[in-house]
């Protein structure tokens, strides 16, 4: 923004220049052209600090309007930045609450695979459980039916006279039982 320089209004070599007009009871034209020399001497200097001061101030505005661009340059960033954190922010909750179901998902997958594998493992122990009773129970019936034919044999070996005595002390024993 120019500024007008207000001493331009009045020049040193107006000020040289002037003239007056003679009176009778006026002043020493030489002590009036001498303060008038010093005068625009004064002035001139005045005017060139003023021309100075001018270029100054009109640099100063410059740069103030360079900060003011700069300042909104720095808030258009400013809410930039903001708008992309909110973004990245956004983005991330969007993305931990997806990992998060993907986990949940994931342990349930597993839990009823696990639960699976387990009824599948409980069902065989269930199944060789009850194999193992169905052995235990035949193997003890053929146990006991090899023991009949052993005990048996073993008492058919014996003498015909000692099977003669266990037979009718047998009868005898049932009929004392009969009688009673």
């Amino acid at each position: 923004m120019e500024m007008t320089s207000l001493s331009s209004q009045l020049t040193p070599t107006e000020i040289k220049n002037k003239d007056f007009k003679k009176t009778m009871l006026g002043y020493s034209p030489e002590e009036v052209v001498g303060f008038l020399d010093s005068v625009a001497k004064l002035w001139e200097k005045v005017q060139k600090r003023e021309r100075e001061l001018l270029v100054k101030i009109d640099q100063l505005e410059q740069a103030i309007q360079s900060w003011k661009r700069r300042e909104e340059e720095l808030e258009q960033i400013k809410q930039a930045a903001q708008g992309e954190a909110e973004q990245i922010l956004q983005a991330a909750h969007e993305l931990g609450r997806k990992n998060l179901q993907a986990a949940e998902e994931r342990s349930q997958d597993i839990r009823r695979g696990t639960e699976a594998w387990l009824a599948g493992i409980l069902s065989e122990v269930e199944e060789v459980e009850r194999r193992k009773n169905n052995f235990v129970t035949a193997f003890r019936s053929a146990l006991d039916s090899h023991y009949e034919i052993l005990k048996n044999e073993a008492h058919e070996s014996l003498p015909l006279s000692i099977r003669l005595n266990e037979y009718l002390k047998q009868a005898n024993e049932n009929s004392g039982e009969l009688r009673s």
